[in-house]
């Protein structure tokens, strides 16, 4: 994807993200887009185009707000910790709202909708970059660790959206460090 329609892209997500996919529509995102409704249908053929597009561009960047900073740590072991530290730290800011790829995929009920192996790409990403660290932290079943680690924090972010408040990301911390203790053994 070409630099202007990459942004175009980004955008469209933000908008998606802050109103919801169905709520948004492509007036909206034309407009603040600054291009036509015409052109913007020529550049992604449809609004699910477009929103397949919105959330391939978004993969990397939110996939990274996470993963960047985790890989500072010193060990595996405490890469995934910090994983879940930086989870707690983005659901305490004040423009949470959410994982944009968990909500895109709620409101999206056609299974067979372009955004679908977008979403599905994201969250297998992220599974693993878990299974990665497991098995270099010297996890006995790394697989199993990941998975259940990808549970914690996918449910972190849904419970802390829906019960407004950070509760439940200081929660999933500490289960995530007890499971990464349990598979891994003493530090």
């Amino acid at each position: 994807m070409n630099e202007p329609d990459a942004r175009i892209a980004y955008q469209a997500g933000e908008l998606f993200h802050e109103h919801g996919i169905t709520a948004t529509g492509v007036e909206a995102l034309s407009r603040a887009a600054g291009i036509s409704k015409r052109t913007l249908y020529e550049r992604f053929g449809s609004k699910d185009g477009l929103i397949a597009a919105a959330f391939d561009v978004r993969d990397v960047p939110v996939f990274e707000l996470y993963t960047k900073p985790a890989e500072l740590a010193a060990t595996p072991r405490e890469q995934l910790k910090q994983l879940f530290a930086e989870l707690e730290a983005s659901i305490r800011a004040p423009e949470f709202r959410g994982c944009p790829f968990t909500s895109a995929s709620s409101e999206l009920a056609d299974p067979s909708h372009p955004a679908h192996p977008i979403i599905r790409r994201h969250k297998e990403r992220l599974r693993r970059w878990l299974l990665g660290r497991a098995r270099a932290a010297g996890a006995a079943d790394p697989a199993k660790l990941s998975r259940q680690l990808m549970i914690v924090f996918d449910g972190a972010l849904v419970q802390s959206l829906v019960q407004r408040n950070a509760r439940p990301a200081r929660d999933a911390r500490e289960l995530a460090v007890a499971l990464i203790d349990a598979a891994l053994g003493p530090d």
